[in-house]
């Protein structure tokens, strides 16, 4: 198991409707999923999908615990350390994968001076030779809190008893969600959990339908007010597809070969995760037309 790729258990996403009253929430960080190995004051980091990262993560070199090995699942999340001293720190997506995306060693030593890599940590699997996978949550979190002290690379993600209430603030702060840990749960590899879940705060706006994607598969091109947001890649309803084909050859101002522009009077709610630092829409969807249009 040891400084092995592990595929790690996913979440199961429920809606806010399930949230589950006596179990213990944490924000959902909004970075990616990560899990470091330590051996012997050795570190090494791997992606949920087995790729190893470690060379990307100078911060990493930094780790030292009171512990001979061990394997720790969490999140990376990036600081960006150019923002005002006098701001609060504003956690972004885009950050966390300008990180993850930068390779070559001279440019990574150059963003982590900009964007400083940080772990807060969930859970732990592996422990001086232990599997801890059988273990429940809670007793996993204790181990844990044992072993990891917070610093500028590591931290542990706070548990709460309230969910509803931290789901509310994630909303209103534009966070990503919660999500929940049955007390007894254990860790299981490579699928899905009815014992620790997710809970996204979708947040929804109107935007305006201003291009179709002609050619590389589906897409709306999106506009708020005139500013372009986005682009819908998943597929809405066909009905829906339908009814835009239809109307769109009416609103036409101009198209090249991947791209047909139309003039932005076509309204839809969208439902999307959260705004990207650029303002962007992350992960818009579809979700109904507030201009009412259909094929005649």
């Amino acid at each position: 198991m040891l400084n092995q790729p592990i595929k790690p258990m996913l979440l199961q996403p429920l809606l806010p409707t399930q949230m589950k009253k006596d179990w213990k929430s944490s924000l959902k960080w909004d970075g990616f999923r990560i899990l470091i190995h330590y051996d012997h004051g050795m570190v090494r980091a791997f992606t949920r999908h087995g790729t190893e990262v470690t060379s990307r993560f100078p911060e990493l070199l930094k780790i030292r615990l009171p512990i001979k090995t061990g394997i720790f699942d969490g999140e990376c999340i990036a600081f960006d350390l150019t923002q005002p001293k006098n701001q609060p720190p504003k956690l972004w997506w885009d950050d966390a994968m300008a990180r993850f995306n930068t390779k070559k060693e001279s440019a990574v030593k150059q963003i982590a001076t900009t964007l400083r890599a940080h772990f807060p940590l969930w859970d732990i699997l592996y422990l001086d030779g232990k599997s801890m996978l059988n273990m429940g949550f809670m007793q996993r979190r204790e181990a844990l809190s044992a072993v990891v002290e917070s610093s500028e690379v590591l931290s542990i993600t706070p548990l709460y008893d309230v969910g509803e209430t931290l789901f509310l603030k994630a909303k209103e702060l534009g966070l990503e969600g919660i999500c929940q840990y049955k007390p007894d749960a254990p860790m299981l590899l490579d699928t899905r959990s009815n014992g620790i879940v997710k809970i996204k705060a979708y947040q929804y706006v109107v935007c305006q339908v201003a291009s179709v994607r002609l050619n590389g598969g589906f897409g709306w091109g999106l506009t708020i007010n005139g500013s372009y947001v986005g682009v819908i890649e998943f597929p809405p309803p066909s009905d829906a597809i339908r009814a835009l084909n239809h109307i769109s050859k009416q609103l036409v101002r101009g198209e090249n070969k991947d791209w047909r522009f139309l003039d932005p009077v076509i309204s839809c709610k969208v439902k999307f995760q959260c705004f990207t630092k650029e303002g962007k829409l992350r992960s818009p969807k579809f979700e109904e037309f507030c201009t009412p249009i259909s094929v005649q």
